[in-house]
């Protein structure tokens, strides 16, 4: 019977576990490979591959041995495992970043982004992937990545014995027991350590305020739509303007009273008995004028 090498365009590729004291019988375990074609391309895709369903213990040594050693194909650039590819990613233009300060005015989005990347000392030694995980292996070029892919097909059909981890154990940390032995230990961090840390967080934080109020104030300085310019200086300029604040939100209640005069009934009589009082007394003062005038009329002023 046939055995299938490739599986949805993946080529299936089988490993051995080793046996353990805890288990004593070797396992098989499958990756599964294929060339990397992202729905957004970069440089480094042409020399990509993308690995699914790699160990829970995978660590980027693992796969350069497995590429590098024990398929003897191509040389490994570098490893992004699946939770750490927006990380790094973000990590590349701060690099730039260091190199263009004398060039360019630091924005504060990419000091923010420099601060998300200051952590504190890990208290693990060792990550762990979680089951059914993927990565993207960047090799030195393109070649190098069809020789892998290559040789893991050559590998599969005869049915090479590859195991996983072969000559690496001993650059690695320890999992099991010792694992959490050490992991009770690096929870309480060097304070050296820790305080270089701390430093560098508000180093970063302060810079990224500072970068904050430089672009408030340049947006301060740019016209608006009617093309003015609000120009502030100073604690009395603020205070005028919330008082502007104030007059506007006035200005805004009349608006939104407005038509509510007449709202309820006794304030529509009101304003009735206020109007015919207001035409009753305009009525009699034309009276009196009219009664000064017939007074007037036919006498003449002595000179």
């Amino acid at each position: 019977m046939k055995k299938d090498f490739e599986i949805a365009g993946f080529l299936i590729l089988p490993l051995r576990f080793p046996s353990t004291p805890a288990y004593a019988k070797p396992a098989t375990h499958y990756l599964y490979l294929r060339a990397h074609e992202p729905r957004i391309p970069d440089a480094d895709t042409p020399r990509s591959m993308f690995v699914v369903n790699i160990p829970a213990d995978t660590t980027e040594a693992h796969l350069r041995h497995l590429f590098g050693m024990q398929l003897s194909a191509g040389r490994v650039e570098r490893v992004e495992f699946e939770a750490l590819q927006s990380t790094k990613k973000s990590a590349a233009p701060q690099a730039n970043i260091a190199m263009s300060k004398k060039r360019k005015r630091v924005t504060a989005d990419e000091l923010q982004a420099q601060l998300d990347d200051v952590e504190l000392p890990s208290t693990w030694d060792r990550r762990l992937q979680k089951s059914g995980a993927r990565a993207v292996v960047v090799f030195a070029d393109k070649p190098s990545m069809e020789a892998s892919l290559k040789a893991a097909r050559k590998a599969a059909k005869k049915e090479t014995k590859i195991v996983w981890g072969e000559g690496v154990e001993d650059r690695l940390p320890s999992l099991g027991l010792q694992r959490y032995l050490n992991h009770e230990q690096l929870r309480y961090p060097d304070r050296a350590e820790l305080l270089r840390t701390v430093n560098d967080y508000m180093t970063v934080f302060s810079q990224v305020a500072e970068a904050r109020r430089r672009e408030e104030a340049r947006k301060a300085q740019e016209p608006d739509e009617d093309g003015f310019i609000t120009v502030t200086s100073g604690p009395k300029l603020a205070a005028a303007a919330h008082e502007d604040e104030a007059r506007e939100l006035i200005e805004k209640q009349k608006q939104k009273s407005q038509g509510l005069e007449d709202f309820y009934r006794f304030q529509s009589r009101e304003k009735r008995k206020e109007k015919q009082n207001q035409l009753l007394k305009k009525f009699d003062d034309d009276r009196r004028k009219l009664a000064d005038m017939k007074k007037r009329k036919g006498k003449i002023a002595p000179e």
